[in-house]
């Protein structure tokens, strides 16, 4: 994948700041841990304090509370700071800094029963302190303040599993060695109390299901937040169901005795609703059409309150309103109003790119987009790019709800000529795709897709004597299914990522050859830490599989290469350069194949915020038949890389090493990439 200029302005670029004011005559003594001009820009920039020529007595009294709090943070529960002011001009400050040792966390011990296993208690601690340390690795520092943060994050756990009269009771004693404290944390979880059973009075309109709305949290461990969340699950199934208008209270009874907790709903439905008119308000460009068919609700059927937020919803993520909601308006006949309120926003947007990579080399991008083509609130881009090895532009016209539908359609034409390591060629291509995806947050989903290319003044650099023309057209459909998981789409570092595609080319649909190619891919994304809003960079392991299987038929007996599989690059097995594992003539020109095995497993471990170091292991091959696939005979690559986090995706080096080289393979090669690796 590769980066736009931003991505690398983000890494790379610098912004100006106004000239530190230069200070006043001030001064440390006792500091040996910090020097002077790195406890100065402390003051400065991390407590955004300025000590300018014109600091009084009250700037000295706060540098010196925000110097001891942090020595506090870094370890030194003994540090102590005084401060003395001298009037200027221009004034003056002397820090008399008794630093004492630092002091690191030896053995944590827990006591006591718990609910919660010895691993999983010493996890929830240790990611407190942590945290609340800024310290992701190394030995952990003893710090008042996060010690009882993580005193309270056990507390806290040992509640969400119903153990809610828990405390923990923490004592320290001096460690082995000078400068160490033992931790051992008492725990004492009461009770565990538990949803037995729920009942409901008042005039619910059915029970069975009611109750099968509350049925995850019974025999469940009862937290005190589930009152609020039981009740609220049971108004959203009622307005779901037209009762706009529903009320529910409910009251709770814990027994101290059994643990037994039994709630009750009092359930007020009022009246069934259906929907009645619908307004626009604050239309400019956009159609008022448009709008609706985006809103895709029918006056005088059952109010659904899910439904109307999924509409406004979609009115939202169009990307052509800056605001987008749906009022509702009950009206004495029984019927909801609603209200659709607009703000457009500007809906076109025009971006540059530059870069470099190993194959192409220097590169620009040009990337357009209107979101509000002819105010139908359907997508209209134009991408075009050149670089020192190809150059090419592509256009697409998008609509997201096609007839009324979770159906995305797509029309698409695509103009490029590319050089690869084994071919040069001009392609023009026009496809149309169906896409439906479940869930809006990801690419879960499936997509059917017609494709027609045309191939023309091809060069193909391998020797092969089977090569057909190299000028040919193809007609296909393919089918292909996504389920993903992953928490990032640009940089993920938790989730499932499940594919595979069929496409079929024939005659029969406009082109010259025949052959069903098969590609599937499984992707797995293991943190080994939780990746929360304070820590988002955490260490994770990936495990990446894919395969693929090219079988012609027909009136097609081998395959022009450009339409062969190929591997070797920053993308599959590293220790090689692009395209450079797999069937190769005398002059090392890769040929491609028709049947491939990839695996892939790598390390991530973060050094410093967004910058991580990896480890990784590859393994494939490639054959230039399907009947040749031997699943054992791959070849193997292994080496160390470097991540680098920015918020358009991952900057990525790596180098990889070949462990079985065959005769006229390289000993290793460097990859440069942008994006994720699989």
């Amino acid at each position: 994948m590769r980066g736009a200029l931003l991505a690398i302005l983000t890494l790379f670029g610098f912004w100006s700041k106004p000239a530190p004011t230069p200070p006043g005559d001030v001064r440390f003594e006792g500091n040996t841990s910090y020097p002077a001009p790195q406890l100065l820009a402390i003051l400065r920039n991390r407590y955004y304090l300025t000590l300018g020529p014109d600091f009084g007595p009250t700037d000295i009294d706060d540098a010196a509370f925000y110097l001891r709090t942090f020595y506090f943070t870094r370890g030194y529960r003994d540090a102590d700071v005084h401060a003395t002011y001298t009037p200027g001009p221009p004034p003056g400050a002397l820090f008399l800094i008794t630093e004492g040792d630092r002091v690191h966390i030896g053995t944590v011990t827990f006591l006591g029963d718990s609910v919660l296993p010895p691993d999983q208690l010493h996890e929830i601690f240790n990611a407190a302190v942590r945290q609340a340390t800024l310290l992701p690795f190394g030995r952990m520092r003893y710090v008042e303040t996060a010690v009882e943060a993580g005193r309270a994050a056990v507390v806290n756990a040992l509640v969400q599993k119903g153990c809610l009269d828990a405390t923990a009771t923490l004592t320290t004693a001096p460690g082995p060695r000078d400068h160490l404290v033992n931790l051992t944390l008492t725990l004492d979880q009461g009770l565990q109390y538990f949803v037995r059973d729920v009942t409901f009075t008042g005039a619910p309109p059915d029970p069975a299901a009611l109750r099968t709305v509350l049925a995850a949290y019974l025999d469940h461990p009862f937290q005190r937040s589930q009152e609020t969340l039981m009740r609220n699950r049971l108004l959203d199934w009622l307005r779901n169901h037209g009762h706009l208008q529903a009320d529910v209270r409910s009251a709770f009874t814990l027994d101290p005795a059994t643990g037994r907790v039994l709630g009750t709903f009092d359930i007020q439905p009022g009246r069934i609703y259906t929907l009645g008119r619908i307004r626009v308000e604050g239309l400019g460009h956009t159609r008022d059409r448009a709008v609706r068919k985006r809103v895709a609700l029918t006056p005088g059927t059952t109010y659904d309150a899910s439904r109307v937020d999924e509409a406004a919803r979609r009115l939202w993520f169009s990307g052509a309103f800056a605001e987008a909601e749906i009022q509702r308006e009950p009206q004495p006949d029984g019927t909801v109003d609603l209200l659709v309120k607009v703000t457009e926003a500007p809906a076109k947007r025009l971006q540059f790119g530059l870069g470099y990579s190993q194959w192409e080399q220097v590169y620009g991008e040009i990337h357009y987009v209107d979101r509000n083509l002819l105010g139908t609130l359907n997508r209209f881009t134009i991408d075009a790019g050149i670089s020192q090895k190809s150059y090419g532009i592509a256009t697409a016209l998008t609509d997201p709800w096609l007839l009324g539908t979770d159906l995305e359609g797509t029309a698409a034409l695509s103009l490029a000529r590319r050089e690869l390591p084994a071919y040069r060629a001009v392609q023009a291509a026009a496809t149309l795709s169906l896409t439906r995806r479940y869930n809006a947050d990801t690419l879960t989903g499936y997509q059917v897709q017609y494709g027609y290319s045309l191939v023309t003044d091809a060069v193909i650099f391998g020797d092969d004597q089977d090569i057909p023309d190299p000028n040919y057209t193809v007609g296909s459909i393919a089918f292909g299914q996504t389920w993903d998981t992953r928490n990032n789409l640009l940089s993920p570092m938790q989730g499932l990522y499940l594919n595979y595609n069929v496409q079929l080319a024939n005659p029969a649909l406009l082109g010259t050859l025949s052959f069903l190619r098969l590609t599937s891919q499984a992707t797995y994304y293991l943190p080994l830490r939780p990746i929360t809003p304070e820590r988002p960079f955490v260490p994770f392991l990936i495990f990446n599989h894919r395969a693929g299987l090219l079988l012609p038929y027909g009136n097609t007996d081998n395959l022009p290469v450009q339409e062969r599989f190929f591997l070797g690059g920053p993308n599959t097995v590293r220790s090689y350069q692009l395209d450079g594992l797999g069937p190769r003539d005398p002059d090392a020109d890769p040929l491609g194949g028709l049947g491939f095995l990839l695996w892939n497993a790598e390390i991530q471990w973060p050094v410093f915020n967004n910058i991580y170091l990896a480890a990784f292991a590859d393994a494939g091959n490639l054959w230039s038949e399907a009947s040749l696939i031997q699943p054992l005979d791959l070849q193997v690559g292994v080496g160390p890389g470097l991540r680098i986090y920015t918020p358009l995706g991952a900057i990525r080096v790596d180098y990889g090493y070949n462990l079985n080289r065959q005769t006229g393979d390289p000993i290793g090669a460097w990859q440069v990439g942008f994006g994720f690796t699989f």
